[in-house]
């Protein structure tokens, strides 16, 4: 028997996944005790493939939800937007972007904020993948019948003050959570969409009414995860005026303009230790509004987002750039012009 498929039943032992199905999918969590008051625990996924199972594994530390707002990097304005997004009684704050770009966490330390004893907070995901003393957590399960649709109207019925449903996948989902925050409850959800205007455009897409977006939807938070430069490290990068110009920046900051770039030493990986936010705040205005209702596209709603002084994601990016919290590299990697 090879290493790797006794490394894959042990996994699937500690993961509590049935080790002798080898033929479909599987998921599973590993709490791993670090120390007295530390655990750590892990998602386990399996797939099938034609030369055997592949596995991965990732992290999830409860702790990522209690770092606090100051430090996702969030500029002031936007930390300002989704602070009075979170104050409101009722309506909807959707986070978007891909597969590992911190929405949970981000997510997450909103209902840290909301979490005290008075406040009823119910979530639906699938599955939890932190836990939070306080908070009614859900795991979703297709199998059996409990779906984010299913969960949320339960939800509905336990007099909930906060909803948060881990991913609006559906219509079914969209228009119950849009119900909910339309009735006195403060609904925090995801999408899978690359910018907070596309968002919109989204949910119109899937059949949600124009009426119903433009008078439940408060806030959309669009993010990606950029690594942070090291500070031991990092040098100041030589590139000349025309790259810069084509990257976004403007010709009258060139001349105090400092950029820096990855190095690597003993203190980090490649020149890059810890990562950072970068976020495109949105809140929808009246104006905005009255465009969903009018059937306005993403890209007109970016227009009018850029009237009202809103960054998007390469504009914030930049910002983190001119700040040298990270490097050009890295900002071409996670945003788009």
């Amino acid at each position: 028997m090879s290493i790797a498929s006794r490394l894959t039943s042990r996994i699937k032992v500690l993961g509590r996944m049935n080790i002798s199905e080898r033929r479909v999918p599987q998921d599973g969590r590993v709490r791993f005790q670090l120390n007295e008051k530390k655990n750590i625990d892990f998602r386990v996924n399996t797939l099938p493939t034609i030369y055997g199972e592949k596995v991965v594994m990732r992290i999830l530390d409860s702790d990522s939800a209690t770092i606090g707002i100051e430090k996702l990097g969030f500029e002031p304005e936007q930390q300002q937007a989704f602070i009075n997004a979170l104050a409101k009684p009722d309506g909807m704050v959707l986070v978007t972007g891909p597969t590992g770009s911190g929405k949970t966490v981000t997510l997450y330390t909103g209902l840290g904020m909301l979490n005290t004893p008075e406040k009823n907070i119910s979530t639906a995901e699938d599955p939890a993948e932190i836990n939070m003393p306080g908070v009614n957590q859900v795991n979703v399960n297709a199998k059996v019948g409990l779906t984010f649709a299913n969960a949320l109207r339960a939800f509905l019925r336990q007099d909930p003050d906060i909803i948060m449903v881990g991913e609006i996948r559906d219509l079914e989902t969209a228009e119950i959570s849009i119900k909910a925050a339309q009735t006195g409850h403060l609904v925090l959800s995801t999408l899978h969409t690359n910018s907070a205007p596309e968002t919109l455009t989204r949910l119109l897409n899937m059949g949600v009414p124009p009426f119903n977006i433009a008078s439940s939807v408060q806030l959309i938070i669009a993010q990606r995860l950029a690594r942070r430069l090291c500070k031991h490290c990092k040098k100041l990068s030589d590139l000349p005026k025309e790259a810069l110009l084509s990257i976004g920046f403007e010709e009258s900051e060139l001349s105090s303009l400092k950029v820096y770039e990855a190095v690597g030493c003993s203190k980090c990986s490649q020149g890059y230790k810890g990562r950072v936010g970068i976020y495109e705040a949105m809140p929808i205005s009246a104006v905005m509004g009255r465009m969903v209702m009018d059937g306005a596209n993403s890209l007109d709603i970016a227009d009018q987002a850029q009237k009202e002084g809103i960054k998007d994601l390469r504009q914030s990016g930049l910002k983190k750039v001119r700040q040298g919290v990270t490097s050009i590299s890295e900002l071409e990697r996670v945003t788009k012009d």
